[in-house]
């Protein structure tokens, strides 16, 4: 058993629940709204009562707040759902990101929230945001040094050194190669070749 083909869907880790969490994305160039779980064995088909609609390009992140895969976003979207393993629940916080696709999510195990950044909207203007997630509500985390605005970026968690790894992306014009950290105070940059068009 398993989906079918599709691109511009979200996976994540559903550490409470070990299982892997698959929603959306895109075949033959119509947004899908199913959801899937991978066991280790096979991927499971479930049948929510309520889903969040249909998208592509939204991000998935394993909330340890609220024991949950969180989803945020997509073309078009600037939504908070939250999946417990049997149905998806609409999440109203009193702050969020605004609607944004092509961002990136992880979950920052050691402080026990959820970090977005970056994104785009649907007319490619590029975000340097960066978001925390709580369990409860979405906060803005300005910094004095930040990545530069873009989209289609790699997040990653390195549990060995209590940091999320940031590296690449794009605005549409420049294609970023520096490595940055956040520490859940700032960006420190590690360094990497120029990105093109500086």
């Amino acid at each position: 058993t398993r989906p079918p083909g599709r691109s511009a869907h979200a996976l994540a880790a559903d550490v409470a629940r070990g299982r892997v969490v698959l929603f959306g994305g895109s075949a033959g160039g119509v947004p899908i709204a199913d959801t899937w779980e991978w066991n280790g064995t096979n991927w499971l088909p479930t049948t929510p009562a309520v889903s969040p609609p249909a998208r592509t390009d939204h991000a998935l992140a394993y909330d340890p707040g609220r024991g949950r895969v969180l989803l945020f976003g997509g073309v078009g979207f600037g939504d908070t759902w939250a999946w417990d393993g049997l149905n998806w629940s609409s999440i109203l916080p009193a702050t969020s990101p605004s609607a944004r696709s092509h961002h990136a999510m992880i979950t920052d195990l050691a402080r026990g929230r959820v970090t977005l950044f970056g994104g785009a909207t649907t007319t490619w203007n590029s975000f340097a945001e960066t978001w925390e997630w709580d369990g409860t509500t979405w906060t803005l985390r300005g910094t004095a040094v930040a990545p530069r605005a873009r989209y289609a970026l790699g997040l990653a968690y390195d549990q060995a050194r209590g940091r999320t790894v940031l590296f690449g992306g794009t605005d549409l014009f420049n294609s970023f190669s520096a490595t940055w950290l956040w520490d859940g105070a700032g960006w420190p940059r590690r360094g990497g070749p120029p990105a093109r068009g500086h």
